[in-house]
């Protein structure tokens, strides 16, 4: 199958979108979200497009908002465009560039979505991406959820291209002779992400050739034991909790009994001394 012929069969898969909706393209002018902008306009899906200039790279950052905003010309469709002085809210903020970038970009998003009843926001996030979330979360100790990686669809964040490579990407673009701005940056290691991208995961693969696909081999599996770890737990909360009015008490003659409870990481002494738990009120 061709890359828009997977594009088609997972969206209608994983019921991501339809044609009936209305979709807010994220657009940097990279290869992945300028492939993700053709194969929506060519699959007929009803899309505008947003682009954020975070002023980090002269005028390069100048030539990527004009480069998308032609392409909305290109496409017919309604443009969006928002400057940040990234560094200033960064350094007020006391966050990362990386950190502000994301608030600031996704925050925008919101309120485009919420302005103009948008049904969902589309980031050009790919296979690639998620395994590079996967590894940063793994060496953060952010557990199951973290391991998991990025999901397809949250809430109405859709990630159409988690399917795809960045190979794969690349291939198409290429094929269908179609244009894109590269970020300088990108080949530099000084960001979190890039290090992930451009040093470490090259480095395991030397060792281990089929890092990525074994990598997101595990992110399915991660997500099927986090569906089996929430399962559990909520039916450790039903067992327990009891509702009280407005309230809910968890007996401690129950919590003490609970052999789930005593084989994990709880530690139960306070509970053997006879004290009581309430949650909410």
């Amino acid at each position: 199958m061709t890359l828009l012929q997977n594009f088609i069969s997972h969206i209608n898969k994983q019921n991501l979108f339809t044609t009936k909706d209305k979709l807010l393209l994220a657009v940097s002018g990279g290869v992945d979200s300028i492939v993700l902008c053709e194969l929506c306009y060519i699959a007929g899906y009803d899309f505008v497009i947003a682009h954020c200039n975070f002023t980090l790279r002269g005028e390069e950052s100048t030539r990527d908002e004009n480069f998308v905003q032609q392409l909305a010309i290109k496409y017919n469709v309604a443009y969006f465009v928002k400057v940040f002085d990234t560094v200033s809210i960064a350094k007020k903020n006391k966050t990362s560039i990386e950190e502000t970038a994301r608030m600031l970009r996704y925050d925008w998003f919101s309120t485009l979505l919420l302005q103009n009843n948008f049904q969902y926001l589309l980031t050009a996030h790919h296979a690639d991406d998620n395994v590079e979330t996967m590894m940063m979360n793994f060496f953060r100790g952010t557990g199951v959820k973290g391991m998991r990686g990025i999901l397809a669809k949250q809430n109405n964040i859709i990630r159409p291209l988690l399917f795809a490579k960045r190979k794969e990407i690349e291939k198409f673009s290429a094929k269908n002779n179609i244009a894109y701005v590269t970020d300088s940056t990108n080949a530099e290691s000084d960001f979190t992400r890039n290090y992930f991208r451009n040093e470490l995961i090259p480095a395991i693969e030397k060792v281990f050739p089929e890092t990525v696909n074994n990598l997101l081999n595990n992110v399915g599996r991660f997500k099927d034991i986090e569906y089996l770890y929430n399962e559990s737990i909520t039916a450790i909360k039903k067992n327990l909790i009891v509702a009280n009015g407005k309230e809910l008490h968890i007996p401690v003659i129950k919590l003490a009994k609970s052999k789930t409870l005593h084989n994990g990481r709880i530690d139960m002494a306070p509970i053997r001394s006879g004290i009581g738990l309430r949650i909410g009120a």
